[in-house]
């Protein structure tokens, strides 16, 4: 019952998506000055179902539900309740509906916080942001769905990998998560600053803050990832360290050299190319992996159909 409310959410979600997409891209083209009261609605619904998807699938790995295979998978009943918390995002599908779930809020409450901002800009920062939204939908309910079932049911799941079992770990994925999605926020409104030839002080002094926040999750997040690995891992040995730890220091050297550029855009007015294009370099580097992974889940798939042929 767990995993078919958990998946019928994502649906729900996606339909949302959708539905936004299209709204959004109608009432930018033409130039509405009032943003129609459903687009409040829709993004609540969104939000609502995304963190009831997200909560149904910590409750399968807190009751050790081993009828889904992303529990099976993942953990065992003897685990501690907090790393059996943790392993809800300790794996590739859970990581991926954390994501969702980190978009779709702060999509949430940039709607709500930018009320004084330019209509049509708002409204063309949530038609890019919901873009990235379908697209991770779509990958996580067509390659990468964590309600999948299994039968028959088993009595006992494989466990989380040890090395994952530590409390800093289980604290930085959420951290990092939170600063690699924040700047996809920042992507969606620069490329909406740049349509509606916003791109200002005055636009400066709202997105700095979604910049700085990034910029401090991540920085900690690359932290405590830091010090786990190091412990963990040492600085010799097959991994040589953490290679997801090393990734996250590119957009974290682009997130600092936006967070200075946003500065002097702010206070004398210059940098406007450089900050946009900061913003984008920023939430590709961000999101690098995430594609490798959606290729290479494409390529698995076409591989598994000329098999079967």
């Amino acid at each position: 019952m767990i995993n078919q409310i958990g998946a019928y959410s994502l649906y729900i979600c996606l339909f949302a998506s959708v539905y936004l997409i299209f709204k959004s891209y109608i009432s930018s083209k033409n130039f509405e000055k009032k943003i129609d009261q459903t687009f409040f609605a829709t993004l609540s619904v969104q939000l609502f179902m995304t963190i009831l998807s997200f909560f149904t699938l910590v409750l399968a790995f807190v009751f050790s539900d081993f009828s889904n295979i992303t529990v099976f998978n993942n953990s065992h009943t003897l685990k501690p309740l907090f790393y059996k918390i943790s392993g809800t995002w300790g794996n590739h599908e859970g990581s991926l509906l954390l994501w969702l779930l980190v978009l779709t809020f702060f999509l949430f409450i940039f709607f709500v916080s930018s009320k004084k901002m330019n209509v049509r800009y708002r409204i063309l920062t949530i038609l890019f942001q919901e873009i990235i939204i379908l697209g991770f939908l779509l990958f996580i309910l067509f390659t990468s769905n964590p309600f999948l079932n299994i039968l028959p049911i088993p009595d006992e799941g494989l466990g989380l990998n040890p090395i994952l079992q530590d409390p800093a770990l289980a604290i930085h994925p959420p951290l990092l998560y939170v600063g690699y999605v924040g700047t996809s926020i920042i992507f969606s409104a620069s490329l909406a600053a740049l349509i509606t030839k916003s791109v200002d002080n005055i636009w400066a002094s709202h997105i700095k803050n979604w910049i700085l926040i990034s910029w401090i999750f991540l920085s900690v997040g690359i932290l405590l990832g830091s010090i786990w690995a190091y412990y963990e891992l040492g600085w010799g040995g097959f991994w040589f360290w953490d290679p997801v730890e090393n990734v996250s220091l590119m957009p974290w050297f682009c997130l600092t050299a936006l967070l200075h550029s946003i500065i002097v855009l702010k206070n004398r007015n210059v940098f406007h190319s450089w900050t946009v294009i900061l913003s984008i370099t920023t939430f590709s580097l961000s999101v690098r992996y995430r594609w490798k992974n959606l290729f290479c889940s494409i390529k698995a798939c076409f591989t598994i159909s000329k098999k079967g042929r």
